[in-house]
């Protein structure tokens, strides 16, 4: 342990002058061994993060992640996510804040996967290849966005935090609670939670999104559908009205026909005499 905690602090010393070191070591509560570097302010750790993600070292793929200030939720300090929540302050009716201008502004942090709609022009969900762009869009807050300030949460999707999360945090491997102190199973519990509320929240909005946007699309199939029958009535009207005007036209040159034959006649018979 003491070795690898040693290589650890030597080969991340490379990158600048390293203030605190804290290693922990890997045990029945923790998978795998991990460490927490603090450099100096003139050490630019987003670079570090984004060309050295999931290096090797000692035969291992190392995972790199940037701490997030104590003031946000535990569970973004704690779960890693490629999925940025983004919103403004108060409602608007701007149309440019839309996917197209979210997508060319935040993908100065990374690759960006997906923009999807969860609020019109109110709340946007971005998903990026790496996990490191949602911390560092978080870490350079404030964002605004035509004066108004934007709001930035870490999105960790409900299904990960019941299939990873609750396991690691509260079970061994062998799947028996773990003898935390009370006080450490309560603090993890509501961390838990507080991760549950907010997945759900914006899982229902995406949904009810999701839900509008089907209705929209079948109203305007319905629309289209009405539009096009009452186009085909009115061309069935104008058939109809243009098959009378030829058959009653056909009668007038019929007529017509008579009247001349008859006058043919009258003066046959005037020439006659």
């Amino acid at each position: 342990m003491q070795r690898t905690c040693f290589l650890f602090s030597s080969y991340f010393s490379q990158f600048g002058k390293i203030e605190s070191y804290t290693f922990f070591p890997k045990s029945p509560q923790r998978q795998n061994a991990s460490a927490l570097i603090t450099y100096g302010l003139s050490v630019d750790v987003g670079k570090i993060v984004e060309n050295y993600q999931r290096m090797r070292f000692n035969g291992h793929h190392l995972f790199l992640r940037r701490t997030l200030p104590s003031i946000r939720p535990m569970f973004e300090q704690i779960m890693s996510s490629n999925e940025l929540l983004i919103s403004l302050k108060s409602p608007s009716n701007d149309e440019e804040f839309n996917e197209i201008n979210l997508r060319n502004y935040f993908s100065k942090y990374g690759s960006i996967i997906s923009c999807r709609i969860v609020i019109v022009h109110m709340t946007f969900l971005i998903k990026f290849v790496e996990t490191h762009c949602v911390d560092s869009a978080i870490i350079d807050e404030p964002h605004f966005y035509n004066n108004q300030e934007l709001i930035l949460r870490k999105y960790v999707s409900p299904n990960r935090i019941i299939f990873c999360r609750p396991k690691d945090m509260l079970f061994d491997e062998d799947n028996r609670l773990n003898k935390f102190p009370l006080a450490e199973r309560i603090r993890r519990l509501k961390h838990i939670v507080e991760a549950f509320q907010f997945g759900y929240e914006i899982e229902l909005k995406l949904m009810k999104y999701s839900y509008q946007e089907k209705i929209s699309k079948y109203e305007d199939m319905i629309r289209m559908r009405n539009k096009n029958q009452a186009l085909k009535l009115t061309i069935e009207d104008k058939r109809r009205m243009g098959k009378y005007m030829n058959d009653l036209y056909q009668i007038k040159i019929k007529n017509e026909q008579n009247r001349i034959n008859e006058l043919i006649k009258a003066i046959d018979s005037l020439t006659f005499y």
